[in-house]
């Protein structure tokens, strides 16, 4: 299935827009998701009939998977019409799938298939290829969104690229977007990304699973509680939620200003959805660096992840971290040979006498240490882990709020969802396509 993006596209008026230090490009979007139920083959006049492929999926855990997502790479499909889309059936039952685009290429690479597993079970699903015109489309429930602060109570038109420049500021009583910088959610939980030299991070709690991003800071404000939740992190001086550094000589020293800074989403939709941020000449301690941050979210999940493409030397280490305001514990757990987390939990949901965990997943053999900064630090009441340094790194930012799951009232809880986490990502959905048929 097309992403929403790519869909809409072609429905969109476009605007190119140049001021001062901010170059960027807006889509106004006419289309909307809308989500068709159908039954049997016979809803589907445009599938080839002789062109499919039976998708083998295994779970090799003994725990069962709900709801989780598989990707099955372009390459699994050698002769991929570029005029037909995949269809995912076991008898009548059609699958939730999204193909995504990740290098903007106008091709898709990626097929995301929602699936469901008993514990260590086997299932076999049928692939089609359908017209394009014959494309269900399914309910959006991932979306990046960024657009310019509104003063009319109006939300502005979205905007799907922009470039900020070296020594853009915004005035944070009237910031010129309205987020400050770009967000990405799902049925979860949504993030906002500081798009100036702060390069921080912040947490939006969700008490509804809707999408409401273009909603969010348009005619009311973000600190109080609305329909939707609240922002539920102080985040001050500190990385906030899961902003990024570099370990110099002992000393922890925020990436900042780069000579050119470029927005783009790279796809959305009913599974995934992923924007990148590059940097051109960033500001990395002493030196400067090209590097880009790729955020990615899925549906019902309380985390996303962060690809980071950067080049550090053997005396740098990355640094990953989170705010960290009186709570006196940091909770280092290693959970399997592939990955550990630093994290904290307790009444730190901002505004409220909540609970909310926060956490960062890595590698495990990419740890080195993990420490909390006070007040006087130049990188403030922030708890971070530092990495092995290499040229690409993912981490995994969670956030985990009593009011949109109770299992978030309890630690025992949040710890738990953390090591279901690292053992399915350890542990992923086996896939094995047999020959077109």
């Amino acid at each position: 299935m097309l992403s929403s993006r790519n869909r809409s596209k072609k429905m969109c008026k476009f605007f190119k827009i140049e001021t001062g230090r901010l170059k960027f490009k807006m889509y106004k979007n006419t289309g909307t998701f809308l989500l068709i139920f159908l039954l049997g083959r016979t809803a589907f006049a445009g599938i080839v009939e002789d062109n499919y492929q039976t998708l083998i999926i295994s779970n090799p855990l003994f725990v069962m998977r709900a709801n989780e997502l598989i990707a099955v790479p372009r390459k699994y499909f050698p002769l991929v019409n570029e005029c037909l889309f995949p269809l995912v059936k076991k008898g009548n039952k059609i699958y939730i799938t999204q193909t995504i685009d990740s290098n903007y290429d106008g091709h898709w690479d990626e097929l995301l298939v929602q699936v469901s597993l008993a514990a260590h079970s086997k299932d076999t699903l049928q692939v089609s290829w359908i017209k394009k015109d014959e494309l269900q489309a399914f309910q959006k429930v991932t979306d990046v969104h960024l657009s310019l602060r509104s003063n009319s109570g109006i939300p502005t038109a979205e905007i799907n690229e922009a470039i900020r420049y070296r020594g853009f500021t915004q005035n944070i009583a009237k910031p010129y977007y309205q987020m400050e910088g770009p967000g990405i959610e799902n049925d979860k939980v949504a993030f906002r990304f500081f798009f100036d030299y702060r390069n921080g991070k912040d947490i939006y709690g969700k008490i509804l699973d809707t999408l409401m991003l273009d909603r969010v800071g348009v005619g009311a404000s973000w600190h109080e509680m609305q329909y939707w939740g609240k922002d539920i992190l102080k985040v001050g001086n500190s990385l906030g939620a899961g902003a990024i550094a570099v370990q110099e000589n002992n000393q922890i020293i925020r990436l900042g200003d780069a000579d050119t800074a470029t927005f783009k989403v790279l796809y959305e939709g009913p599974l995934q959805a992923s924007f990148v941020l590059d940097f051109k000449q960033w500001d990395v301690a002493n030196g400067k660096q090209n590097g880009n941050e790729t955020i990615s979210i899925r549906k019902g999940n309380f985390y996303y992840k962060n690809d980071i493409t950067l080049s550090l030397s053997r005396l740098q280490h990355l640094v990953a971290g989170f705010a960290n305001f009186g709570i006196d514990k940091v909770t280092y757990s290693i959970y399997n040979k592939q990955f550990s987390a630093i994290s904290t939990f307790g009444k730190q949901a901002d505004g409220t006498d909540t609970n909310l965990g926060l956490a960062i997943m890595f590698r495990t053999d990419e740890y080195i240490q993990h420490a909390t900064t006070d007040s006087s630090s130049s990188v403030s009441n922030t708890s971070c882990v530092s990495l092995k340094p290499s040229a690409k790194k993912a981490i995994y930012f969670f956030a985990c709020w009593e009011k949109t799951d109770q299992r978030f009232s309890s630690q025992e809880g949040f710890q738990l969802y953390l090591k279901e986490t690292a053992t399915k990502l350890a542990n992923p959905i086996e896939l094995k396509l047999l020959k077109n048929k």
